[in-house]
């Protein structure tokens, strides 16, 4: 009792020893009360998962598509479940470890000489069962932080595994109205194309004829020429977007997919949440957070290292020279031995890993600063897009009008000669540009709609169909 009562006193000491932790470091955030954008008016309350909220019913389809078939994400929840399992690891390492074996000896010696003239020999057999037990004691709490550790690590990774199955949402969504919007430019690449060659088929026989010069054929020509390699060009756009969405899938991309005829318009606006609320949201910030958990407790651990353990072993076992008589009781033995151990020189191995650990949580801190400066930073940008886009799109609409219109009378003054063919060609191909920005627009609203979920961390759709 005296020895226990000594070596305690030495172990609170030791304890008294380490140095204090520094809880100096604050996150100094200071987030807004309020966006800079003002929130919108009307809300669909009734709009739980933002997917939905478009309208499409084959964008939730697709989303689950690529949540059961994307190799990328289910990489990422495999990641998971090697956490959980270090985790569980982890726990073990609290507990007594314990293991059985047996063993056998049979031996011959020769005595030399114990007899003149004879050689004398015997053999002898020697038996063991044992039960060997281990355990280290967790005096100042380090096996338990260890565990604690894991399993922050663990929950970290399954909001990791949230962002990503959110940005492969993300990523599906836009793929997808990309290539509604690929189409529809290869469309009106078609139709302004049919326009040119119209008028050039028109020019052309009029400067076979002697009515019209060689400029005005070659710049109808040309004209035609340029808007067939758009046409091109736009065919090659929908083509990767087609293969892109088809990836995310999990499909083979070969290019081919059925597409609605038109994009769909964004619904009503989603809830806004105040920035506090969204840092809580988000899961890759949840992750962040996690993460410094884990990193202040690497350090914790790193200090109490600095402490001694104490660790017994020993167990029940039976020694024979007959195998038989292993399990008999009165063959039975036992052993227990205890093990202090103080780390007396290490070569300053650890305490620089003290403050290796204090390095990785100050980086972790800095990390999910700039996680949440970059989220904020999502937020308002897309908040000020939504309106600023929904105005342009609004003169646009009155620009493709105006400049069709005004196509269409150039046409027919240049037919009366009133007008010269570069300024029909070039009222032609503004017509087509408005239009075409137009449809790009469109998208853009969408795709701009999609981040803004995205950066809200608004859930793409529920767990379970």
């Amino acid at each position: 009792m005296k020895i226990l009562a000594i070596t305690l006193a030495i172990m609170t000491a030791l304890a008294g020893c380490l140095p204090k932790a520094d809880r100096s470091t604050s996150l100094n955030l200071n987030p807004p009360t309020n966006w800079s954008t003002p929130t919108f008016a009307s809300i669909d309350a009734n709009v739980t998962y933002w997917t939905k909220g478009f309208g499409d019913a084959n964008l939730t389809a697709l989303v689950r598509e690529a949540w059961a078939n994307s190799p990328d994400l289910s990489g990422t929840s495999r990641m998971v479940e090697m956490a959980r399992e270090q985790a569980v690891m982890s726990g073990a390492d609290r507990l007594p470890q314990a293991g059985l074996g047996i063993s056998g000896t049979r031996s011959k010696r020769n005595l030399v000489g114990f007899l003149p003239g004879k050689n004398v020999s015997f053999t002898s057999e020697n038996y063991g069962l044992n039960m060997n037990i281990s355990w280290e004691l967790d005096l100042w709490g380090k096996l338990s932080d260890s565990r604690k550790v894991a399993e922050t690590t663990w929950e970290a990774s399954v909001e990791d595994y949230r962002a990503a199955r959110l940005s492969l949402a993300g990523q599906v969504a836009k793929a997808w109205y990309s290539a509604i919007a690929g189409r529809r430019q290869v469309e009106l690449a078609y139709e302004t194309e049919q326009s040119h060659a119209k008028n050039a088929f028109y020019i052309a026989k009029r400067f076979e004829r002697g009515l019209a010069n060689a400029l005005d054929h070659n710049l109808a020509q040309a004209t035609l020429a340029s808007t067939r390699a758009n046409q091109v060009r736009q065919k090659r756009q929908l083509d990767l977007a087609t293969r892109t969405l088809q990836t995310l899938l999990g499909r083979h991309p070969d290019g081919n997919a059925t597409l609605p005829s038109d994009l769909a318009e964004p619904q009503k606006a989603p809830p806004i949440a105040p920035p506090t609320q969204t840092l809580e949201q988000r899961p890759d910030l949840r992750a962040k957070r996690l993460q410094m958990k884990a990193a202040g407790l690497e350090k914790t651990i790193a200090r109490k290292n600095l402490l001694p353990s104490l660790s017994l072993t020993g167990g029940p076992g039976s020694r024979s020279q007959e195998f038989n008589d292993l399990l008999d009781q009165q063959f039975r033995i036992w052993s227990v031995t205890g093990n202090l151990m103080q780390p007396v020189f290490q070569g300053g191995r650890l305490r620089a890993n003290i403050r290796r650990t204090e390095a990785a949580r100050l980086a972790s801190i800095d990390s999910y600063k700039a996680a949440a400066l970059k989220a904020f930073w999502e937020v308002e940008t897309t908040l000020a897009a939504e309106s600023l886009l929904k105005e342009e799109e609004t003169h646009l609409k009155e620009a493709a009008k105006a400049a069709l219109t005004a196509a269409d009378l150039s046409w027919e003054r240049y037919q009366r000669g009133l007008e010269g063919i570069f300024a029909t060609l070039e009222s032609r191909r503004r017509a087509f540009e408005a239009e075409s920005r137009l449809l790009s627009l469109r998208r853009e609203r969408l795709l701009n709609r999609i981040d803004l979920h995205l950066a809200l961390g608004d859930e793409a759709l529920p767990d379970n169909p």
